[in-house]
């Protein structure tokens, strides 16, 4: 049968002798026995170190692998980053899409559907291709409805747009009137109906 015995002392913590038999043993006081605890719990469930998010890379696309999308006058210059490449086939007029787009002026981006918690890093942005620009269910600009042309799912694309496929001669937050920009497009998917 084991008894236990608490010795009172002059300090404000209590120290326990368990008795079994003719062996006797002593624990810490509480908070020494509570930060032990602690301690041990902190060093078995810490997550690893956190690691500061690298900065976003900037892509450098050559200027010789800028090509114009056909039917565009001036002319839309793009570049296949990844995936496929050419402005056939691809994306239908009448298809619903979901883009991640980042729209740039002097390599400053002033719009982008990434900002946010999203598993994907942001909201996507989605119209109907082929809807005209600014009218329900179409693209803000005239140049996402052209510069998606022949993208497939998963292909990312670098679109340096004139101001006629852009906001025209009108001034938008920082863009100046007449302002040529760079769009990097990303499809992320098409819909299977309209």
């Amino acid at each position: 049968a084991a008894a236990t015995t608490t010795f009172s002392s002059s300090s404000s913590s209590s120290a326990i002798i368990a008795v079994r038999g003719d062996v006797a043993t002593s624990a810490v006081n509480r908070r020494e026995a509570t930060l032990a605890t602690a301690a041990t719990m902190a060093a078995l469930f810490a997550p690893e170190p956190a690691l500061a998010t690298p900065p976003r890379q900037t892509m450098q696309v050559p200027e010789s692998d800028y090509k114009p999308i056909p039917g565009t006058n001036p002319p839309i210059m793009y570049a296949d980053v990844k995936g496929g490449s050419g402005s056939e086939g691809g994306v239908k007029p009448g298809q619903r899409v979901a883009v991640h787009f980042d729209v740039k002026f002097r390599r400053l981006t002033i719009a982008t559907s990434r900002q946010g918690a999203g598993v994907t890093g942001g909201t996507p942005y989605g119209f109907t291709v082929g809807t005209p620009a600014g009218t329900p269910g179409g693209p803000f600009i005239k140049a996402l409805n052209e510069g998606i042309k022949g993208m497939g799912p998963g292909q990312f694309r670098r679109l340096i747009v004139p101001p006629e496929y852009a906001y025209g001669n009108q001034q938008v937050q920082e863009i100046p009137p007449n302002a040529t920009l760079t769009i990097d497009l990303e499809l992320l998917s098409i819909a299977a109906r309209a």
